[in-house]
């Protein structure tokens, strides 16, 4: 057994990654992609990728997306065949190993919902639930109904990272760093696209935009201010961003949405977004692992 750590991974390496991710989705009957993108991540030093080798055969494979300082986003997948053999339980261990070496004290253990070997690894590790996120899709040709734009939408630089940093910080109260860093990764992307939205000249919200293929994109990090929103901002960010994105050519766009967030939630469905694949998250303590 060969463990390796990547902080992110070429073309080769990424290519046996999504062939299991194939062969584990097609045995479990599921639709969800592990999250690969390590660019985000608060600590470019911190390995944020794990896979385990028998002989030449990739084996199985954790993933962890890491927003913050204060926890990580743990995906993982083993080949059916192998399963019940330790294998996912070593790289758990290097990779909890190297979160108490870096002092972040929380995992959120991410399931996609009919998954039930999933389940039971997180039954049996005691993860306690927190909250189930809706991956949801529009494809093009999605009810708008533009009217007298009251917002301006503008594709920020990093000559506005602070004032981005302030509204996100404002928005959604995260830390200072986590935010700076998270936002920097994002303008500093090639496949990413920062928005900063005014009104009246007044920087008012954020918004983001991955376009992940010629024809599909996901949005992320949108929000506005508290004292903006019940008065339709929300709707009309979303229809800007909509309108600018099929303009573009793109013929499918993307978002999650925590199930908490009711407002949130019934704003996309009223624009036409449906769900597609529920993922629940778990949460552990580094602290209670062995």
């Amino acid at each position: 057994m060969i463990i390796k750590k990547y902080h992110s991974l070429n073309e080769p390496v990424m290519s046996r990654v999504l062939e299991l991710e194939t062969i584990c989705n097609d045995y479990d009957q599921l639709k969800g992609s592990v999250f690969l993108d390590t660019s985000l991540n608060f600590n470019q030093a911190i390995p944020g990728i794990f896979l385990l080798y028998e002989r030449q055969t990739l084996i199985s494979m954790l993933s962890m997306f890491m927003p913050s300082h204060l926890e990580v986003e743990i995906s993982a997948m083993t080949r059916p065949e192998y399963r019940q053999n330790g294998y996912f339980t070593a790289l758990l261990e290097q990779a909890v190993e190297e979160l108490r070496s870096h002092n972040i004290p929380g995992v959120l253990f991410v399931c996609e919902r009919p998954s039930d070997s999933g389940n039971d690894v997180l039954n049996h590790l005691k993860a306690r639930y927190e909250h189930t996120e809706y991956y949801m899709s529009l494809a093009i040709g999605g009810q708008l109904n533009p009217g007298k734009q009251r917002l301006s939408l503008a594709k920020a630089t990093l000559q506005d990272l602070e004032i981005l940093v302030q509204l996100s910080r404002e928005i959604f109260e995260d830390n200072y760093d986590d935010t700076k860093s998270l936002i920097q990764n994002r303008l500093n992307s090639k496949t990413r696209e920062q928005y900063l939205v005014t009104v009246d000249d007044k920087p008012m919200g954020i918004a983001s935009v991955n376009h992940l293929t010629v024809e599909e994109a996901s949005i992320f990090g949108l929000g506005i201010l508290q004292e903006y929103r019940g008065n339709g901002y929300g709707e009309e960010l979303l229809e800007l961003i909509l309108e600018n994105l099929w303009n573009q050519g793109k013929q499918q766009v993307t978002l999650e949405v925590d199930s908490k967030n009711d407002r949130a939630f019934r704003l996309y469905q009223r624009m036409g977004f449906r769900i597609e694949l529920a993922y629940d998250f778990y949460r552990k303590q580094v602290a209670e692992f062995c």
